[in-house]
């Protein structure tokens, strides 16, 4: 039941150009039980998470005001399991070495099956971190990132929007989520790509994103 959003520019941005449209999301779509945004700068990736909600971590938006970037990653969780919520499952998680940000909206069915053989490196209680850490198995040997996002959707099964960002400001977005669209857009001058509000109609351009040109829906891994 999560949410999730893209935005690039062709050059830094503030982080609150884009905050006025985050609050909109949280505010109509599910996500109410943590937030979290990745961003590159100086060829890393950064990230920010609180297990609350954005419209009321007003230290972390402080904060996220002094940040620029021209790639950001946001999402808004709302867990299938309701006592996962904290911050070792909040996402975006991000790779210790700062090259790679992820966030997944939806959920693995298989996760219990798989759990046991990762349970002591995984941080957090979700199904997410699991897929997160398989997809860094899986680049280890060499796979891509658009057919290692394909891969953990299969193994896992389920439902599976997943995005990651890397460091040097690629994002690649797997649809695997028909409940929840991914839909791409242009507006102000950026490429954005949104999940629908878990809202099977044009709530996400009427009441959010209004202005919105250049919008399409996919399916499968695609470099944004």
């Amino acid at each position: 039941m999560c949410e999730v959003l893209t935005v690039s520019w062709p050059e830094p941005h503030s982080f609150t150009e884009i905050a006025g449209w985050a609050r909109l999301i949280e505010h109509y779509g599910q996500g109410h039980f943590g937030w979290g945004v990745a961003w590159v700068d100086d060829g890393a990736v950064h990230h920010y998470r609180d297990p609350g909600r954005m419209t009321a971590d007003s230290d972390g938006l402080d904060f996220l005001a002094t940040v620029s970037s021209n790639r950001f990653l946001v999402h808004f969780r709302r867990p299938s399991k309701l006592s996962t919520i904290g911050l070792p499952d909040t996402q975006p998680f991000l790779a210790d070495d700062r090259t790679l940000a992820f966030v997944h909206n939806g959920g693995f069915a298989l996760e219990r099956e798989y759990r046991p053989d990762y349970v002591d490196r995984l941080a957090g209680k979700a199904d997410s971190e699991l897929g997160w850490v398989m997809l860094q198995d899986l680049l280890e040997t060499g796979v891509s990132l658009p057919d290692g996002l394909a891969m953990i959707h299969a193994k896992l099964g389920g439902s599976a929007n997943l995005v990651t960002l890397d460091n040097e400001g690629t994002f690649v977005a797997y649809c695997g989520y028909p409940g929840n669209r991914f839909w791409r857009f242009r507006l102000d001058g950026a490429e954005m790509a949104a999940t629908q509000l878990h809202s099977a109609d044009d709530s996400l351009f009427d009441l959010v994103f209004t202005g919105a040109t250049d919008r399409s829906t996919f399916e499968g891994a695609l470099v944004l």
